[in-house]
């Protein structure tokens, strides 16, 4: 049967990333190894720090993908049975995967690993969904080219135990699924591989052939062009919608971003998703959270209309900038109300800045002392990783402090 309370799956860019994606109400996560995922750049895992992973997230009840959702080329995928060998002591709740070579190999090494679609099959109808289901695969991520009417109508025509999954936040590639030929052509980087150098995100300019040293008037925007970059989704305020069309899991993107990014959204996520499941009408202070963090504009994806009505492309460069986070707390003296911190940003005295707590929304605070670790007063906390004190009245361990 399909779950009864969807899940939130959030991802894990590295372990420090999954443990502030699980402390702050992640039902599961996912991550990659060095190999074989869609995000070589970020710092991803060793099978030592999977298994650290895995086992760190079970204790709390959350459960661990693990992605090899590239399309390797014939020698790669020689060598992915070295890699799932390196892991046979840590096999995670399911491997998300786009190539059915791959998707062999792993159930060679492991019969009775759990299988999901990524979103780089690009899925997009009940009988492609039962293909895939009558080969083995428990859940489909659905293409992000999809209407909430559509899923709503694949939905329908699935058997019950055949789970459904779709990203609700996060940046969006400008090609179907994910699948783009720009970056291998212009830097030789192959995005089919992981190794994007997201040249969508760059301007670009029409020129006409006889006229090469004069740009084209005719653009988008006068400072360019972005026809190419796509707008970041954000469905934190139409989960009902989301529900109601019959998807198991909402999926945040971001194994690239920070934890604080990580944090933040999955904690926005996490609290509507409960008022929303204890019939609480949605609190508008979470779009402020999600607006806190480095993104794009937000848009609703192809959610509401599809990629011929709209393309979704956004309107300005670059990213929105997120709120500092200043440090995490590492523990916290009840009776002396400081917060022992390790630092992520420069701090300075006088300092207005927000605790976020799992759970709740940011709190005004203000950083009237720094005590370095040998408690001598400081004018700031400067140094990447620094241990230093502050008073915060409420505050526990796993807590995050971001400017205002």
């Amino acid at each position: 049967m399909p779950m009864t309370t969807p899940e939130l799956l959030s991802p894990a860019g590295n372990l420090e990333k999954l443990k502030f994606a699980v402390a702050y109400g992640a039902d599961a996560v996912y991550c990659s190894l060095k190999d074989f995922g869609m995000r070589a750049s970020s710092d991803n895992f060793t099978p030592e720090e999977l298994s650290d992973g895995i086992a760190f997230a079970r204790g709390k009840g959350v459960k661990v993908y693990l992605t090899l959702n590239i399309m390797p080329s014939e020698a790669m995928i020689q060598e992915l049975p070295a890699v799932l060998d390196s892991i046979k002591d840590s096999i995670p709740d399911a491997f998300i995967i786009s190539d059915p070579g791959v998707m062999e190999t792993v159930l060679r090494a492991f019969p009775d690993a759990v299988i999901h679609l990524s979103t780089q099959a690009s899925v997009v109808n009940a009988e492609g969904c039962r293909f895939w289901h009558k080969n083995g695969v428990k859940r489909i991520v659905l293409a992000r080219e999809l209407t909430l009417k559509d899923i709503k109508n694949i939905r329908q025509n699935l058997p019950d135990d055949l789970e459904l999954e779709a990203f609700v936040h996060g940046a969006m590639c400008i090609s179907y699924s994910g699948r783009c030929l720009l970056s291998h052509y212009f830097t030789g980087r192959n995005a089919n591989e992981g190794r994007c150098a997201q040249p969508c995100r760059w301007k670009y300019y029409v020129k006409e052939e006889k006229r090469p040293d004069d740009v084209i008037t005719a653009e988008e925007f006068s400072e360019g062009t972005y026809i190419f970059s796509s707008r970041d989704t954000c469905m934190l305020g139409h989960l009902d919608d989301l529900l109601d069309a019959g998807i198991d899991s909402l999926k945040i993107e971001g194994r690239i971003k920070s934890a604080y990014y990580t944090a933040c959204v999955t904690n926005a996520y996490r609290m509507a998703l409960n008022d929303r499941l204890a019939g609480k009408p949605f609190d508008g202070a979470y779009i402020e959270e999600v607006e806190g963090v480095s993104h794009r504009e937000y848009h609703t994806g192809f959610y509401y209309d599809n990629t011929g009505e709209n393309a979704n492309t956004v309107t300005m460069p670059g990213y929105i900038c997120e709120k500092p986070f200043y440090c995490s707390v590492m523990s916290y003296d009840e009776v002396t109300q400081l917060a022992q911190c390790r630092q992520r940003n420069k701090m300075v005295k006088g300092s207005a800045a927000q605790l976020l707590t799992p759970g709740k929304t940011g709190k005004d605070i203000f950083i009237d002392k720094i005590f370095d670790a040998d408690m001598n007063e400081i004018e700031s906390a400067p140094h990447p990783k620094m241990v230093f004190y502050i008073k915060v009245p409420g505050a526990k361990a796993g807590d995050i402090i971001r400017g205002k």
